[in-house]
């Protein structure tokens, strides 16, 4: 069996390991699904008696949140929150001694996990769609281009974080807390709740120093043409500088965990 075969088939298993626990699945998308709901209302009743909140419009603030309810199931979704558990009880050893690379492994359950949850959005964005019945307008061509390349960026650098967050199980099995505040951060930080460019000019400017704009919410500026040509390019060039540096720390931090790994509970 080739490679490109091997993880294939391992995708296709992920797949429909996705689909063993049904009331669990049904109700991690039925949440979603309210959240998104909520803010919807929200910003429409907001709009009921003003035509223009935080310079958007409500044509522009709806396509926000249908965005920032996509780009969730794309980019925001992991199957490997368990990572560092399995890390420290030993789980994974029965992968490190397979013919396979463990990277790869990952990223096709992840990717699995992905496009559950991309093939579940796709019907709850067209029932969105008729409750509140949206006008979104497609963005040019190339700035199309550029937002499709940064959802994909996107998706290699949560990838890299949890990653990262999974390696703490080589040394302690204490990655409840910080995992926590992560998520707690993301909420706020990567544009879920709102659109950033509402805050003041300072806490914008701290945020841009971390990855977490560029999980989601810089995204929705390239899709509605917030950015200049320019700006998309920039911010392309942001992120595959998060890639590089956080794929650099991972793989140092990765070979160094793996060399102290004792496997305990084995």
């Amino acid at each position: 069996m080739t490679s490109l075969k091997k993880y294939l088939v391992l995708l296709q298993l992920s797949w429909q390991n996705q689909f063993v626990y049904r009331t669990s699945l049904f109700m991690w998308r039925l949440r979603q699904f309210l959240s998104s709901i909520m803010s919807l209302t929200i910003w429409t009743v907001l709009f009921a008696s003003q035509t223009n909140i935080f310079n958007y419009d409500q044509q522009q603030m709806i396509s926000y949140v249908f965005l920032i309810s996509f780009l969730q199931s794309v980019v925001l979704t992991t199957a490997l929150n368990g990572l560092a558990n399995d890390i420290y009880s030993g789980r994974i050893s029965t992968l490190l001694i397979k013919p396979m690379n463990i990277f790869a492994y990952l990223a096709a359950q992840d990717a699995a996990d992905k496009l559950k949850n991309v093939f579940f959005v796709i019907f709850e964005v067209l029932l969105l769609a008729w409750i509140f019945k949206p006008v979104i307008t497609l963005p040019s061509p190339t700035m199309l281009f550029f937002f499709l390349l940064s959802v994909m960026l996107g998706v290699v650098l949560y990838f890299l974080i949890i990653m990262l967050f999974g390696t703490i199980g080589f040394w302690s099995p204490e990655t409840w807390g910080p995992r926590f505040l992560f998520f707690m951060v993301l909420e706020f930080a990567a544009g879920k709740l709102f659109p950033l460019d509402i805050l003041p000019r300072a806490i914008q400017n701290i945020l841009y120093l971390t990855p977490f704009p560029y999980f989601s919410y810089a995204q929705t500026q390239i899709f509605l043409e917030k950015y200049s040509t320019a700006q998309a390019i920039n911010t392309l060039g942001v992120i595959s500088f998060w890639v590089v540096f956080l794929g650099i720390g991972l793989n140092f931090i990765w070979r160094k965990g793996i060399k102290n790994y004792s496997a305990a509970g084995i």
